[in-house]
């Protein structure tokens, strides 16, 4: 932990150019749009995107990436593939996604800590603005997006998946006759009933942390009802 007044000056007197940048705890209500049976609360610290600047107090310049998830009418295609006989579609999710990789900037990215986030021992230390180096693709960061999804695809073709030309974030499993689409941390993979859990297992060891899979039921804030 380094004061940012610190961190500054240490900055400009080494040349060197480093990203400042603030964490925002913020509440939500999962399912908000359901049943109040299904809504649960969440609470996500997340990276302030919109107020970062340089050691000199310039806006921030971030490297030129982006991520390109899947699109509805791929996931549709999805799901009708899932809808063959013998098929099934099977969805899990990605554990607290971006930050299973690292942010990989050109520049070093700090962060202020909230008072609400401070161990006990910070506050009789004088803080004021205490920053952390930042070495997750925490949310809200501009890069994160582009970090996560070329280190989920590096896996999914490592672990035997092939791209689809026109389809982003979709991928063809030709042993397994698989097909796996990603709306960020979202995976729905349709296929040969008897075929998902052997490449669900194998992104496990990759290592991707996903929660246990399950039938397809909802995906996107679309319920889905296959009979």
């Amino acid at each position: 932990v380094v004061e940012k007044k610190e961190l500054i000056s240490r900055a400009k007197a080494d040349g060197e150019t480093i990203h400042l940048g603030d964490l925002m705890t913020i509440c939500s209500v999962k399912n908000s749009e359901g049943p109040i049976a299904s809504q649960s609360y969440k609470g996500r610290v997340c990276f302030r995107g919109d107020t970062v600047k340089d050691q000199e107090g310039l806006m921030a310049i971030f490297q030129e990436m982006s991520s390109c998830p899947t699109t509805i009418h791929t996931t549709n295609s999805t799901v009708a593939y899932g809808c063959l006989p013998g098929n099934e579609c099977q969805t899990a999710d990605a554990v607290r996604a971006y930050i299973q990789c690292d942010l990989k900037s050109v520049h070093k990215t700090w962060v202020r800590i909230p008072r609400e986030l401070w161990p006990p021992e910070w506050h009789s230390r004088g803080y004021i603005a205490p920053m952390c180096l930042l070495t997750k693709a925490l949310y809200g960061h501009p890069e994160s997006g582009g970090h996560w999804e070329r280190h989920l695809t590096t896996a999914v073709i490592a672990i035997g998946g092939e791209t689809i030309p026109e389809h982003p974030s979709s991928f063809w499993f030709p042993q397994e006759r698989a097909l796996l689409t990603v709306y960020v941390d979202d995976l729905m993979m349709a296929g040969p009933r008897g075929c998902h859990a052997a490449l669900w297992s194998a992104l496990r060891t990759y290592p991707i942390e996903i929660d246990d899979p399950e039938i397809l039921t909802k995906f996107l804030g679309r319920t889905h009802r296959i009979a």
